[in-house]
């Protein structure tokens, strides 16, 4: 084992998640699920990222088992049976970690089984360019995608929608995905209440637009404070996610 291996064989912790999403009426929809770790892809040497890969993949199989039917949780030392997340059903994911087959296998299998419960399971993308070098990658990543779909009857949500975001940031069509999640406010909004800027009509038009073109259904997420809160039901966001309405549980 190499340096760099080695050290981040000693230093990999993976932590879980699970957050409540709420409809209008702050009665429960569905739930997120997420993987936490203190390195990126990206930032790792290179000789170290092969075996990360693999660590961080083992980690999303066990994070998709908590989205499954009356899944385990730990308490204590003891399991119980979770029976409190709601009928939607998210799962948020590295982008990269789509083109790793067995984990889509276990994707479209845990989707397969939700159906049969009448649960949705729903890939929350972690959509960022950068981490597709060139347009091989892209391609295949939109191939992916596709087959996601075409394969399940999974649906996809699409993370970190902004004021700021321009076609050219997509990789894809925003009408491929069901939902929109966008951090709210971000600091434009901010400024936006302060100043009356028109910020917040331009995004009212935007998000009523999309609404419009793709019948997608907006998220507003992290929604922390209450004057936040109250700016996120101004606009036409469906459903809501944050330590505001709800804390994320340690899984």
């Amino acid at each position: 084992m190499n340096s760099g291996t080695q050290l981040l064989a000693e230093s990999v912790d993976f932590t879980f998640s699970r957050q409540a999403i709420l409809e209008r009426s702050c009665t429960l929809w569905g739930s997120e699920i997420r993987v936490h770790t203190e390195h990126a892809l990206r930032s790792l040497p290179a000789d170290s990222c092969p075996f990360y890969s693999e660590q961080l993949k083992d980690a999303y199989s066990e994070a998709l088992r908590y989205t499954q039917p009356n899944s385990f949780v730990q308490k204590g030392k003891r399991l119980r049976v979770d029976k409190g997340p709601g009928l939607h059903k998210f799962f948020r994911i590295e982008q990269s970690l789509l083109m790793n087959e067995d984990l889509l296998t276990e994707i479209i299998s845990t989707s397969n089984a939700l159906e049969k419960h009448k649960q949705q399971l729903i890939v929350s993308v972690e959509n960022t360019l950068d981490t597709l070098p060139g347009p091989v990658e892209r391609r295949n990543m939109i191939r992916q995608l596709y087959s996601l779909k075409d394969r399940s009857s999974l649906k996809l949500a699409y993370n970190n929608y902004t004021l700021d975001t321009k076609n050219t940031d997509l990789l894809i069509d925003l009408s491929l995905y069901d939902y929109i999640k966008m951090p709210f406010p971000d600091s434009a909004l901010r400024l936006s209440l302060n100043t009356r800027s028109g910020l917040f009509d331009r995004l009212y038009d935007q998000m009523l637009g999309v609404m419009s073109t793709t019948r997608v259904s907006f998220i507003a997420d992290n929604v922390e404070h209450a004057d936040s809160a109250l700016l996120a039901r101004r606009l036409p966001f469906d459903y809501f996610q944050g330590p505001y309405f709800s804390p994320a549980d340690s899984l």
